[in-house]
This record gives structure tokens, sequence and C-alpha cells, in this order.
């Protein structure tokens, strides 16, 4: 089995006057289709600068990038968007929900991208919703919600275009434990249920449990890797890590 997502050799380089800070020095991964993995680390470790790199959200300074086998990091901004539009779900800590529309059609927005018509996705919408256990709360506002039910609109706006990768930025940072747990199982849940990959940053361990792959990064660095899941073959992450792997 090929990676859906694959690093090599990543670096980011942000300057601050004469000053070179290096979120990423010199990261390889491979992430399998249909893998949940969690990338850890402390604040300022580097782990959402990876995050936002594989999505496409920035570019590296140096390495290269494939989802899908396509060379990401060479495509431009309107081809990212493109890209991301057919195969990427978001999922953010703060939600990022739009304040003035309704759950329901906060959900069906990436629908409303790809052309469908309001009323065939606000259908889809609301049928998603119901199944996230928000069956009275299609027409509230976000400000009208909670956080984890505002964190479940999230979760059903980045599936309902059934996207092969879920990305998640500390998607229970803004959460109590007690709800956390909840949208941890919710997530996962329906990334597995529809065989998308989920990669999820998270500065909690335990957090990182619900993984099928734990990468730890720290000071821009892979510092561990943990494998937890038969699908993945060793050769594949030893590959990975020593860059060896064919790339276009």
């Amino acid at each position: 089995m090929e990676p859906i997502i694959a690093a090599r050799n990543l670096k980011k380089i942000y300057r601050m006057g004469n000053a070179k800070i290096h979120a990423l020095d010199g990261v390889d991964i491979n992430i399998m289709p249909g893998e949940i993995c969690a990338i850890v680390g402390t604040s300022g470790s580097g782990k959402s600068t990876l995050l936002s790199l594989l999505a496409g959200l920035e570019h590296p300074t140096s390495g290269k990038i494939f989802i899908k086998k396509k060379p990401t990091y060479k495509m431009n901004e309107k081809e990212l968007v493109d890209f991301r539009l057919q195969h990427i779900g978001f999922v953010f800590q703060s939600f990022n929900l739009m304040p003035t529309m309704s759950a329901a059609e906060n959900v069906a927005l990436p629908l409303m991208f790809r052309g469908v018509s309001r009323q065939k996705r606000l259908k889809a919408a609301k049928k998603l919703l119901v199944e996230m256990g928000l069956k009275q709360q299609l027409n509230n506002l976000p400000n009208q919600l909670s956080g984890g039910q505002q964190q479940r609109v999230s979760i059903a706006r980045a599936i309902i275009a059934q996207p092969e990768i879920i990305f998640a930025d500390e998607p229970t940072g803004n959460l109590d434990s007690v709800t956390a747990t909840q949208i941890m199982d919710i997530m996962c849940d329906a990334a597995k249920k529809r065989g998308a990959t989920l990669l999820f940053v998270t500065h909690d361990p335990e957090k990182a449990e619900y993984a099928d792959q734990i990468i730890h990064i720290i000071d821009g660095k892979v510092a561990k890797r943990e494998v937890r899941s038969e699908q993945i073959d060793a050769k594949t992450i030893i590959e990975a890590e020593l860059g060896t792997q064919g790339e276009n």
C-alpha cells in the first residue's frame, strides 16, 4: 500500500528581523490510507506548522510533500484550493463557523462550493447533523451552541463532501475534558466509517492514544514515532525516515 500523505526532508524557516526560526527541520513522514495519525508536541514544537504545510495552507521553505501521489508542494494557490476542495476536510480548534449562518448552512458550505443545489445540500447537512445528535439545533446560529455542539458542526462540515483526508488542528483544545473525549470519539468514528485518513494535532498524550500512528515533534524534528496499527508496514516507516521512496 502506498502512502496517501508523504513528506520528505521538510523544512520551514521563518524570519524575524535578522533572526531565523527553524519551525521544521528535516521532517520525513508517511501516512497510510485510512490511518488515524496524531502529531504530538508542546507549544512551539512545530506540530501545527507541519499540519499547515501538509494541508497546503503554507509553503515549505524546502522539502517535498506528496498527497495522493500529487506533488502539492509544487502547486500554486489556485491549484491548492481546488485540490483541498476535492480531497480534504478541516476541523479547527476555534471551530471557524460562519456566525450569521445556521448550523445546517455551515455544514452545507463545502457542497455549495461544489455547485450542489441549496435544497440538496441543506438536506444532506441536516441528515448529518441529526446523526451527530444535533436534531434540535439545525437552525441555531453558532453563538446559540455550546463549544461541543459547535465542534460537532465543524466535524460535520469537514466530512459532508466525503473527503479522503481530514486535517484537525487541536480539535479539542477549547473544550472541557468530558466534551473533548466525546468529540474525539465522534471524529475518529466518522473517519473510520467513511474510510478517511485522519491527521490531527494535539498537545495531549491521552488524545494521541486514539491514533494508529503517533508522531512526536520536538524542536521541529521527529523525535519519536509509535506505530500502533497492523495496516502500517514497518518497511514503509523505515523508508520514510531514510527518504528512499521514489519521488517525482
